[in-house]
Formats: structure tokens, sequence, C-alpha cells
């Protein structure tokens, strides 16, 4: 399909891009390994995003999108891709609430912001305090004048949905659905690439700043989905197959798709070639992550626990859980994933 490859394509690892959040704390270190450079609350590490520089291989410290836009149908499998992934992975650390907030769809987003896409995104709860829950929607009837009149009153949190939460537990979130992640939960992110985030209410505290942050109210409340009590967690099948590795498919949408594969030590699993980038994010354990760029050539990375790896369209690969413990892993992509054989 690409023709006689120009050059080497391999597993990518990235420097993340890391962000201090007035509801942060400290487990993007102590549970996902990541090297924060001060002693400030860290809530966000961006995994995979276009402008992350590259971390290993003949390609360090690029940046992801100027490899797109240098190859694009090599690395995503669509010839007309642009240097902006659409596609952005992170963790997210919470041990204060996060503000109650939305999201505008693609519609409004361009219309509101000028920006080419809206920000629909999931979830995958990596750990969770007893006790752990979020916000996901309305618990009673409101409309757009009686929550903003409630939020003027300091109600706000009289008419939002609250839902407990686990390890394990998926919770899809489409553009427009009120939410708010609560203390005690680590989580992984697959979103579109936007960072438009209209707040609504931010729980009467200061910034980092000492200042109150900014809300949004009136973008906010043109962009929600005033749903009664919708389902937060998305029920989903674990399967197993040979060797005993397990998988299951998480979501397949408009947007993106995530499956999540559970290794025991030392099996092997390959997804063989369907035209599309993969994104693979380790949660537990270790694994060899290997591209196949033809016969008897492929290059390997290593990936542990809180470690992304692009895979780029041009390849089948290979997982291989490594030492004495199982490996668990998400893999994202834009569309379907390809089929997975044990061998």
């Amino acid at each position: 399909m690409f023709g006689q490859p120009s050059k080497w394509f391999y597993p990518l690892l990235f420097e993340p891009s890391l962000h201090v959040k007035v509801w942060g704390g400290r487990q993007l270190a102590t549970r996902l390994g990541k090297r924060l450079p001060t002693d400030e609350p860290y809530g966000e590490s961006w995994e995979i995003f276009w402008r992350n520089h590259i971390a290993n291989g003949e390609d360090s410290g690029k940046a992801l999108g100027q490899l797109i836009r240098e190859f694009p149908e090599a690395m995503t499998g669509n010839p007309n891709a642009e240097s902006e992934f659409p596609l952005l992975i992170k963790f997210l650390d919470a041990q204060d609430w996060l503000s109650v907030q939305v999201h505008p769809d693609d519609a409004l987003a361009r219309q509101l912001e000028g920006e080419p896409r809206g920000k629909t995104e999931c979830w995958y709860i990596v750990d969770a305090a007893p006790n752990a829950q979020l916000i996901y929607g309305f618990s009673q009837p409101t409309n757009a004048q009686e929550f903003s009149r409630a939020i003027a009153e300091g109600r706000a949190r009289d008419y939002l949905q609250f839902v407990p939460v686990q390890a394990g537990d998926f919770i899809h979130v489409p553009a427009g659905m009120m939410h708010a992640i609560g203390p005690g939960i680590l989580l992984y992110e697959l979103q579109q690439t936007s960072d438009t985030t209209y707040r609504v209410y931010d729980w009467d505290r200061m910034g980092l700043d000492g200042k109150p942050r900014p809300l949004h109210l009136e973008k906010a409340l043109q962009c929600t989905r005033f749903e009664v009590n919708p389902p937060a967690k998305v029920p989903y099948t674990v399967h197993e197959v040979e060797g005993g590795i397990t998988y299951a498919r998480l979501i397949e949408g408009q947007y993106f798709s995530l499956r999540r594969f559970s290794l025991p030590p030392q099996t092997r699993l390959k997804i063989t070639y369907d035209g599309k980038a993969h994104l693979l994010t380790v949660i537990n354990g270790t694994l060899d992550v290997s591209a196949a760029m033809g016969k008897d050539a492929s290059r390997t990375v290593v990936a542990t626990a809180g470690t992304s790896v692009f895979v780029p369209a041009r390849a089948d690969f290979f997982m291989t859980a490594l030492g004495s413990q199982p490996a668990e892993v998400l893999i994202a992509s834009e569309g379907a994933l390809g089929r997975a054989v044990v061998l």
C-alpha cells in the first residue's frame, strides 16, 4: 500500500508534557514513574500529543507532528494527514475536585472558538481511593436558566449526578456532558485533540496564583446536554483467548477506538496490520513492543507501567509481556483495531 519505505519507522516513545494543576498530586511520579521537575502538584501528563518530542531512535528530539508532516501516510495511514494528530492521550491525577466543566462538540468549537474540533473523551480508571466519585450529568431536570441561577446561589451541586467509581471502570464523556473528576482518582484519558474547556463551577477555591480561576458560564450552557441520570459507566465484556490472554473492547466510536489487553508473563500477541497508527499505554507490568518493518526486520522498545508508545501505520506489531507479572495495556486508534493473534 505504501510503496518502498524511505526510512525506518519504529515504535516511538515520548517526553511527556507535564502540567501543574491546583487539584493535582504526586501519583504521576509514585504510581507511573514520571519525573516531576518541581514539588508542585502535577495533575496531567500528556503522553501522546502532536507537539510531544520523540525520546528514542534516530528521530529523537523531533515533534510527533513534524514526523507526521514529513511522512503522513506511513505514520498515520492517511496521505492527507495534518501534523496535528487528532487524538491525545493523558494521565490525570486528581487529589481534589476538578472544576465542573463541559466541552463543545465540533460545530460549537468552530462557532465559539474557531477551533477545528471539539472534545469528546473517555476515561479508564487506573486507581481509585475508597468512596471515590465523579460528576456525570444531572441528578434532576433543569435548564440553562435554572442551573445558572443555582450556580449563582451556590446550589450547583444539588443538580449534579455523583457517581462512585473504582479501578477498571470505563466512562465515555461525549461533548456537551457536564462532568468533573473527584479526589483520589488516577485515570487514563483518550480524547480528541482539543483543550477547550468551559468551567461552570470551581468549588469556591483559589487557583495556584491565589486568585479565582475564570468561569465560562455563557459558552458552557450553550454546549450542555441537560440529561438526567445518564449512565456514566460503560459495561464491557472480558474475553479470554489462547494462553490466558484476555481482551475487552471498551469503545469503537466516531472519533476513536480503545481496547484493553492483559498478557500473562512471557506471552506474545500480534496485532495485524490494518493501515492506521496505534497508541499503546501500559497500565501495569512491562511490555516488549516490536514493529515489523518487513521480512526479518523489526524495531523494539520496552515499555513499563505509565509508558505510552506510538506505533506508525506502516507495520504489524507484536507485544510480549516481560518479567513475572501480567502486563495490562490499552490500545487506541482512530478506527477499529486490527485482528489480534496469539503467537
